[in-house]
């Protein structure tokens, strides 16, 4: 079963037909916070999701790093099993927090997180993740090659990057030789500069640049609702 095209979505209509609990939204503006709506409606409780998640960890944390990235699975990865729930991001953020643990630092990363599943034309589901982190602890991602410091070892470093890979080869049960292309980070198109947000409690412009990117993960397009699975979630605290 193929989830819902937004454009069958009758413009203005204020609930998913796949499921009336879920509410949608129209408008470029969400109160005080502008929102991407190119892709057509956003899902308010999702909205409400990502809002809280990110103003406790702005309450946490005076600084952020911020850390869009897109989950895939391999092609040769069969689809019969992938459709039926999410453990596999329970496993990601287990994993990843275990890697988090094992660097010498002065502050906790204290990660959270919100994420969605889509699933459009592929005959397998992908995740938008994004990571907040504690920016005392935590600056940078790291080189996004597979092989670096001389290592011939794929995604052997001790960077947060080939830390995602790793919690993700180990999620999906994959080999790490294999993982290229499967956890995405946005990069600018003209500087190739990695797109990540470095936050900051009292900067009220680049907060709401952050929530305009992160709303896209709230859209009802391409989600598979009303079709058993949970399609969107983010950590409790």
């Amino acid at each position: 079963m193929m989830n819902l095209s937004f454009h069958s979505i009758r413009h203005g209509r204020k609930c998913h037909p796949d499921n009336l609990k879920l509410r949608l939204w129209w408008e470029a503006g969400w109160y005080d916070m502008p929102v991407n709506t190119a892709h057509g409606p956003l899902i308010e409780n999702y909205l409400n999701k990502a809002h809280t998640v990110m103003n406790q960890a702005l309450n946490a944390h005076s600084r952020l790093l911020a850390v869009p990235v897109l989950l895939r699975y391999p092609k040769a990865m069969p689809a019969d099993q992938l459709r039926i729930h999410n453990l596999v991001i329970s496993r990601f953020v287990d994993f990843l927090n275990w890697e988090l643990g094992l660097i010498e630092l002065s502050h906790d990363p204290d990660m959270r997180y919100i994420w969605c599943r889509e699933q459009d034309t592929s005959d397998k589901p992908h995740y938008h993740m994004v990571l907040l982190f504690n920016g005392h602890a935590l600056q940078h991602l790291g080189a996004l090659s597979a092989y670096i410091d001389g290592s011939d070892e794929a995604y052997s470093g001790d960077c947060l990057y080939h830390r995602l890979v790793r919690a993700w080869a180990w999620a999906i049960g994959w080999q790490l030789e294999e993982m290229k292309g499967l956890v995405n980070i946005t990069t600018n198109s003209m500087t190739k500069d990695v797109c990540v947000f470095r936050l900051h409690s009292r900067q009220k412009a680049m907060i709401r640049e952050f929530f305009f990117a992160i709303s896209y993960l709230c859209k009802a397009h391409s989600k598979p609702i009303g079709q058993g699975v949970h399609c969107f979630d983010g950590s409790k605290r």
